[in-house]
């Protein structure tokens, strides 16, 4: 009678591992947000709502996006930071989000600590462009100019500490010229603005490939380290310049998620990178795939704050 009784008791065990087998499965039960830090229609709202969908269909269940736009996306990592890490409230990480911490002193969070890394999706593409009748040919032009005008010359970026914005000061520092910056809350933001002649120029993430295509814009330099696929732009480094833009676009959650959450996600948005929707959404915004997982990711957040901590701080106390 005893060896029944074993057996039956070896029975429950098995159903009961496999109930919690079922259940870390089920993850997620209910619709998951997307947190966006920049306005409608640019390169990270559009290339996400491309993520979304593709690892909603995965995950078998919807993905929504919800924008809250300003202070270079720092305002969508605040709000991150003081979700529930119970996987339901994820966002999107871009460079602005990440390097305001350093730059801001009313920033309130540290994304090492606050902020649990999932994936990292792609890179960011910074080009300064004007309009195609503007009368400077090249960035020599517009650093002459700038040295020579009687009032500093404007710029338009999607958002106080963005890549874009902390190079383009940069540069303005390593030439000495001083320019008046113009953020607005998202990338189609700042190309209106330049199109509409309320700036000089323009330094933006890629969003402005098709305007730059169609012949309505002008690129003139990018800021990464090679020259940008499809475009015969010269690199900041080939004019001279030391400066490369920090450059990141991945996803987060609050600290302390569940580690099973977190590979779930990780996987998925990895094939989500792979598909041929988010590599159309890429080559229209000139994003470059860049994955990395949740660990690897995380080692990318502290070597690009590591690395550009120094010059932000030097930048902040002189503001």
């Amino acid at each position: 009678m005893k060896k029944p009784k074993a057996r039956g008791l070896l029975i429950v065990a098995v159903f009961a591992l496999c109930g919690n087998a079922t259940m870390a499965q089920t993850y997620p039960r209910s619709p998951v947000t997307l947190i966006v830090g920049y306005g409608a229609g640019g390169s990270t709202d559009v290339c996400n709502r491309v993520l979304a969908n593709n690892v909603g269909q995965q995950l078998g269940q919807t993905f929504i996006v919800d924008n809250k736009p300003g202070a270079g996306s720092s305002l969508s990592v605040g709000y991150t930071k003081r979700q529930k890490p119970d996987g339901y409230t994820i966002a999107s990480l871009s460079t602005g989000g990440v390097l305001n911490q350093v730059l801001s002193p009313s920033v309130n969070y540290d994304v090492l600590k606050d902020l649990t890394p999932i994936a990292m999706v792609a890179q960011y593409q910074v080009g300064v462009l004007v309009k195609a009748d503007s009368p400077y040919k090249s960035m020599a032009d517009l650093i002459a100019a700038s040295k020579n005008s009687k009032k500093p010359l404007s710029y338009s970026t999607a958002g106080i500490g963005t890549p874009q914005h902390l190079t383009t000061e940069r540069l303005a520092r390593e030439v000495k010229v001083e320019w008046v910056h113009a953020p607005y809350k998202s990338g189609p933001e700042a190309i209106t603005a330049l199109m509409r002649g309320d700036v000089d120029f323009m330094a933006q993430t890629a969003e402005w490939v098709p305007h730059v295509r169609d012949g309505r814009l002008r690129l003139m330099s990018v800021y990464t380290a090679e020259r940008m696929k499809g475009f015969d732009a010269p690199t900041l480094k080939e004019l001279g310049y030391d400066l490369v833009a920090p450059s990141i676009l991945g996803i987060a959650g609050p600290a302390n998620m569940n580690p099973q959450h977190v590979a779930t996600l990780t996987t998925a948005f990895k094939k989500a990178t792979e598909s041929k929707e988010f590599e159309a959404c890429a080559d229209q915004f000139g994003l470059k795939t860049f994955y990395r997982n949740a660990g690897d990711f995380g080692d990318y957040l502290k070597n690009t704050i590591n690395d550009w901590s120094p010059l932000l701080k030097q930048f902040a106390e002189k503001e």
